[in-house]
């Protein structure tokens, strides 16, 4: 019974933590993660446990980069500098704190346009990295949503080859 109230709970956690991918006052990626170890930690980690718990480690390393990885690819196929990516990403963090949830992404584009606007003195240019910063946010956050969808699927594995 005890068994159940953990797998419950840690299912709970990271239902959560899946909610936070489109709410980012909540924590995403993390939050499974940490609902993964208290899985491993409080039921057992079984036989499976510990190679798909490092599985849900490397899909969360990669979801947490996905997203600045992916901007910045977008934002430098767009043509825009180091300079506006920083600013981008600057502005962007800006936003999320106090703009939450929709702040952030305008101020990943407002600030990549803005530094490359005052770099180039050339709005289409500038516009032109700029959206090049929103679509690669646009991959980098599905590319993310997928491995957290990956990281929940390795847990589920675990719980039923565990069960069985």
């Amino acid at each position: 019974m005890a068994e159940t109230g953990i797998t419950l709970l840690a299912g709970a956690v990271m239902l959560l933590g899946l909610i936070g991918l489109i709410a980012p006052i909540i924590p995403d990626v993390a939050l499974i993660w940490l609902a993964a170890l208290g899985y491993g930690l409080l039921a057992g980690w079984g036989s499976a446990g510990p190679y798909l718990f490092a599985g849900i480690t490397l899909l969360a390393l990669a979801a947490a980069a996905a997203e600045i990885w992916g901007s910045g690819v977008g934002a430098r196929v767009g043509g825009a500098s180091f300079f506006g990516i920083a600013g981008g990403l600057l502005l962007g963090a800006i936003g999320l704190v106090f703009f939450s949830p929709i702040g952030g992404v305008i101020g990943l584009l407002l600030g990549t346009f803005l530094v490359e606007w005052w770099r180039l003195k050339d709005s289409r240019k500038a516009a032109q990295g700029m959206l090049g910063m929103g679509v690669g946010f646009g991959l980098g956050f599905g590319l993310k949503v997928v491995l957290a969808l990956g990281m929940v699927g390795l847990w589920i594995v675990w719980v039923v080859t565990e069960a069985g």
